[in-house]
């Protein structure tokens, strides 16, 4: 059952540690624009930090309060009374901690804070349980897990990650899926403009890429999966869009840079319209080693665009395969540079899968379904 409703809107406070901004991030500004201010008055509670503010600018703009805390870290034991303190002068009744992440164990201890500066509710969002990086850091976490009321995991598959590698107790997970906005369709005039800056004529096909520049994201594989078909003969001219930054630029742009001087790569570095400009796409893909839902993909499939992504952890409760899209195993490539060729070759074929997608979209993977569901959760209630 849920609980009752109180008679003012709920005080919440977002609180995040991250050092960039990535789908995480982007997740808690879809909710701070989504959830009525009727029922929420948020605030975010970040680190004063070069890269946390993206995050920052963007909630200010949704006129979101902001408050600033040090990054906890490994130092947590030595900056918990601060946290508290700055928890207390917020004034909150629930905390929406997001990404506790298993690698950094001291963000679980914003839990225990929060209830003793006099939250009445911790709820986290784990969106990479997964990763495992420091395995020191595990009792750490699930000490502080006591402190927290309930979970939410964007994806079922992530679900049994949490019950077995972090101790967490079923009873309190709650699977909410992942959702996005819609964009505006470009106009004929605005998509050709795009295409034609990439390099891309009217029968051209567009494969799309949007992702930080890091190694789980798959960069690499795609590269390797696709450059044997720049010589193609059955193919018809296709380039390749890269959107996105990160530690893995330099490296990739060496790897790339043949199929760049051939027109085949177009690199458009960090893109704030990268869902927009998706609709100047053929296709997607993301070829991953680690992720659990995505925003990507939801928004190529918001866009209208088949996919070909690795299957792993909840891309499957996303892409259905031979409907919307393909799934590969990670890192497989022949099947990886199979699927690819598939649809860079059959235009029939991708205009069906983007059109099963875009209705799937419409369905279950909007913003507005995402904040009700959550909604729900941190009034007390049990969600989806």
């Amino acid at each position: 059952m849920m609980a009752a409703m109180p008679s003012r809107p709920v005080r919440l406070t977002f609180f995040s540690d991250a050092e960039y901004f990535g789908g995480a991030e982007s997740y808690l500004v879809l909710l701070a624009r989504h959830l009525p201010r009727e029922m929420f008055e948020p605030t975010l509670v970040l680190p004063d930090l070069p890269g946390a503010k993206v995050l920052e600018g963007r909630m200010c703009a949704l006129g979101v309060p902001v408050r600033h805390l040090p990054r906890l870290g490994l130092a947590w034991p030595s900056l918990l009374s601060g946290a508290v303190r700055t928890l207390r002068e917020v004034g909150g009744d629930v905390l929406l901690l997001n990404l506790p992440s298993t690698y950094d164990g001291g963000v679980s201890a914003v839990a225990w804070a929060a209830h003793r500066a006099g939250y009445r509710r911790v709820i986290t969002t784990e969106h990479l349980p997964m990763i495992d990086r420091k395995y020191r850091q595990f009792p750490v976490k699930i000490f502080f897990s006591h402190w927290i009321d309930r979970i939410i995991v964007p994806a079922r598959a992530t679900r049994s990650l949490l019950i077995r590698r972090h101790g967490m107790q079923p009873r309190r997970i709650t699977a909410v899926p992942n959702g996005v906005e819609d964009t505006t369709p470009l106009t004929q005039p605005e998509r050709a403009d795009l295409r034609r800056s990439w390099g891309a004529g009217p029968d051209t096909v567009v494969l799309g890429i949007v992702g930080r520049l890091t190694r789980r994201k798959g960069h690499h594989d795609l590269l390797r999966a696709i450059e044997p078909l720049a010589a193609d003969p059955g193919l018809p001219p296709w380039v390749l869009v890269m959107v996105g930054e990160g530690e893995e630029a330099e490296r990739l742009r060496s790897r790339g840079a043949a199929l760049e001087r051939a027109g085949r790569l177009r690199w458009l570095g960090q893109r704030d319209d990268a869902p927009r400009l998706m609709r100047a796409f053929d296709l997607l893909t993301l070829p991953s080693t680690v992720e659990t839902m995505p925003l990507t993909l939801l928004e190529g499939m918001a866009a209208g665009l088949p996919i070909v992504a690795s299957a792993i952890y909840g891309i499957p409760e996303v892409v259905e395969p031979g409907k919307t899209g393909w799934l590969v195993p990670p890192q497989d490539v022949p099947a990886l540079r199979m699927r690819l060729r598939e649809l860079l070759g059959d235009a029939s074929r991708r205009h069906e899968m983007g059109a099963a997608g875009r209705i799937r979209y419409e369905r279950e993977f909007t913003a507005r379904r995402m904040a009700e569901a959550t909604a729900v959760v941190l009034r007390g209630g049990n969600g989806a």
